[in-house]
């Protein structure tokens, strides 16, 4: 279960994605917004596994990870986890999330995020 972050979310509104904490971003997404440590980074549409809301959410890896973002996403076994907590309905904020789709993916080379649209790709049925 995430936090509900209802003071930044009621100053600031919706926000355009949420981090691998599920903490509101606003500003656009780029996979060097992410963990400092990340190797490997998407940008996921994920859905309430109880109501359906969507959000859209980075998940990250770095070389300490065990496997890789990739491995996950080409085995449509990619998972964020708890939906952020926006208290979307009574069960939500206790159940996990169910992934839609890849919107970006990015893989650290020679130390410079390159994003490989390949991996862009439906990992459930969408919404």
């Amino acid at each position: 279960m995430h936090i509900y972050y209802h003071d930044i979310i009621d100053q600031l509104g919706e926000p355009i994605w949420w981090d691998e904490c599920a903490v509101p971003r606003y500003c656009a997404f780029t996979p060097e917004e992410c963990s400092i440590y990340a190797t490997e980074v998407a940008l996921v549409r994920i859905a309430c596994q109880s109501c359906g809301k969507t959000f859209d959410v980075a998940v990250s890896a770095d070389s300490y990870s065990e496997g890789c973002i990739r491995d996950y996403i080409i085995n449509k076994d990619l998972h964020y986890g708890d939906p952020p907590n926006v208290e979307c309905c009574y069960t939500g904020i206790v159940e996990t999330s169910i992934s839609l789709r890849v919107l970006e993916y990015w893989i650290m080379v020679n130390h410079k995020f390159t994003r490989v649209p390949e991996l862009e790709v439906s990992l459930g049925e969408e919404q």
